[in-house]
């Protein structure tokens, strides 16, 4: 195959055969290979292309959150900051366990120590600009990250208990996370 048809086939490549096609090139380079040369300026180009795309889209979502709705504003935080696997499960042991305690959902992560609340308001610090409203009036800097998208009630014990807030509920059940009826 001719280097100008190999190039030609660079925007239609999964990430994983460019990779695979960079540390070729990259190795060919080492020789003095003229045409890995090109092989890697087109690949630089195609991520460039990419970056610049994923600024755009992340940008004209930004723009969005001025007039969201609760709801939209933590869908497109978590669409601007996509989870990880590890905050997937925060998400979703929630949604399954909503009332419970800090214990409770710590346990059900296999942690010690209380953790889960840490982890889970780790995640909406990660988010804090997306899901404040943009008015700095509104905001408190104050309040624990977990705020934001939990309510915290105390039961007759005075033990805390955790469920999402309901436009949080919505907005993962739209992002695809399971939901339980209520």
């Amino acid at each position: 195959m001719s280097i100008d048809k190999l190039i030609a086939k660079i925007p239609t490549m999964s990430p994983d055969e460019r990779k695979t096609m960079r540390a070729n090139a990259e190795a060919k380079a080492a020789t003095g290979d003229a045409n890995a040369a090109k092989v890697l300026a087109a690949l630089d180009a195609q991520d460039a292309e990419e970056n610049r795309l994923t600024q755009q889209a992340r940008a004209e979502k930004v723009v969005e959150l001025d007039q969201a709705s609760p709801t939209a504003r933590v869908k497109l935080a978590f669409e601007l900051e996509p989870t990880t696997p590890g905050e997937d499960k925060l998400i979703q042991t929630l949604l399954d366990h909503p009332g419970s305690t800090n214990a409770d959902l710590t346990a059900l992560h296999g942690w010690r120590d209380g953790a889960w609340d840490m982890q889970f308001g780790y995640m909406c610090a990660k988010r804090q600009d997306f899901l404040w409203p943009l008015e700095p009036a509104v905001r408190n800097d104050l309040a624990p990250n977990i705020d934001m998208l939990t309510i915290k009630t105390r039961d007759e014990e005075g033990v805390l208990r955790y469920r999402l807030k309901p436009e949080a509920i919505e907005a993962f059940k739209l992002l695809g996370f399971r939901v339980k009826s209520l």
